[in-house]
């Protein structure tokens, strides 16, 4: 008994620790980026090294065999061709291989969580704590007027304007969320109460920050959740719900798309269009879309088009670049550097997974219902801002849906 221990003991060390960097991972997106990914790489390593990894490597291959495994893998292949046609093919192939990497360890975190309902319980109640901890820094930050979070990032202090230097977490925030609640929901009224109290202001934050990306979000998650929730009354509302919602959005490209850029001498006068947040973003916009008809089929590669001629040119009265770094636009982005092949693949993938979790929203489960909720806040904020290549985002939708999905159906009350 005494040799069995310690196995046993030994175990339980490495599933808690693995679950308490999972519950870490998002909410402390916000002292830095790299640390998110530094503790999903750890928690990664550690159910690797866990004795039971031969049945979670098994269950995360399973996934592969999904309809939505299926159809991620056809978006990979389709994405393909745009990595020999890439005006960058080494970068391209890196964030490839690379966001298929992060792809597999989710689904080895899923399936972590999925078979140690205590360790996915733990990682729910660590995640509300270390949101709790988000909540206090980003009240340091605002009351005090000054970035004191860039101690914990390990960057010299200086003296800073506290909602631009926390926008970049806003999205993150709200993304936060559907999951907070849905984990409040399942673990009592108390904890349900604390998640809302977090909730409402993470809702604060991001306005905040004058973070339009991450408000655009919340009322796209909001809207997911309302057509979902009532579709479990009436079937027809989410398809007809989406329906518009995609026309809409559909419409308002075509629309943006006719538009054209002005010349340098009259862009102070220049108006800015309906809900383009700023008028760099609808010249970066507007370049992006003049530029797909030459790569329209497998686009420019993958994270490359700010490399194509004339993006690295400067708008003067701006002193910024017609296209710094990325569209900030994951619709714009995946259709210029995949091409038409690879952003149908994509839309596709989207819509079963979307499909998937509204099926589960519709039966009951609290945790379809706060999948859903990401899925409107992550893509509805993702159409303003981000690049759809960048590590840290898209991890957090990644491990999200990872602790959403690993929830039994049972426990909903």
């Amino acid at each position: 008994m005494e040799t069995h221990s310690a196995p046993i003991g030994k175990r339980d060390l490495l599933a808690a620790l693995a679950a308490v960097c999972i519950g870490l991972s998002v909410p402390l997106s916000q002292i830095g980026i790299s640390y998110t990914t530094s503790l999903l790489a750890l928690a990664s390593a550690v159910a690797i090294l866990h004795p039971n990894r031969a049945l979670w490597l098994s269950e995360a291959a399973g996934c592969l065999r999904s309809p939505l495994g299926i159809a991620i893998g056809i978006v990979f292949i389709a994405w393909i061709p745009s990595l020999f046609l890439s005006v960058d093919p080494m970068k391209s192939v890196q964030v490839w291989f690379r966001s298929a990497a992060y792809l597999c360890l989710g689904s080895l975190l899923w399936a972590f969580m999925h078979n140690n309902p205590h360790s996915l319980v733990l990682a729910q109640k660590v995640l509300i704590a270390a949101a709790v901890v988000s909540v206090l820094l980003i009240a340091v930050n605002f009351l005090g007027g000054t970035e004191y979070i860039r101690a914990l990032r390990f960057k010299e202090f200086v003296e800073g304007y506290p909602p631009q230097v926390m926008k970049l977490y806003a999205a993150p925030a709200a993304c936060l969320i559907p999951v907070l609640i849905c984990i409040g929901y399942r673990l009592g009224r108390t904890i349900l109460l604390g998640s809302l109290a977090i909730s409402a202001s993470f809702v604060v934050f991001a306005y905040l920050t004058g973070g339009g990306a991450a408000v655009m979000g919340l009322f796209f998650g909001a809207y997911c959740v309302a057509i979902t929730w009532l579709g479990r009354r009436y079937v027809g509302i989410p398809i007809v719900g989406m329906a518009v919602m995609v026309a809409v959005v559909a419409g308002w490209y075509l629309w943006f798309a006719s538009q054209t850029i002005p010349d340098h001498a009259d862009f102070d006068g220049y108006p800015v269009s309906p809900y383009t947040v700023d008028r760099h973003r609808q010249i970066i916009w507007l370049f992006v879309i003049s530029r797909m008809p030459d790569a329209m089929w497998f686009g420019y590669g993958i994270d490359a088009i700010n490399k194509i001629a004339g993006a690295g040119e400067i708008i003067a009265v701006l002193k910024a670049e017609y296209l710094p770094s990325h569209p900030h636009s994951w619709a714009l982005e995946v259709l210029a550097e995949t091409g038409v092949i690879g952003f149908c693949a994509f839309i596709g993938a989207l819509g079963i997974a979307f499909c998937g979790a509204c099926r589960k929203a519709m039966s009951g489960s609290s945790a379809g219902l706060a999948a859903v909720g990401l899925f409107g806040v992550y893509f509805g904020s993702g159409l303003f801002s981000f690049s759809v290549w960048a590590s840290w985002w898209q991890l957090v939708l990644i491990i999200l849906w990872a602790i959403m999905a690993a929830m039994p159906r049972g426990t909903d009350r």
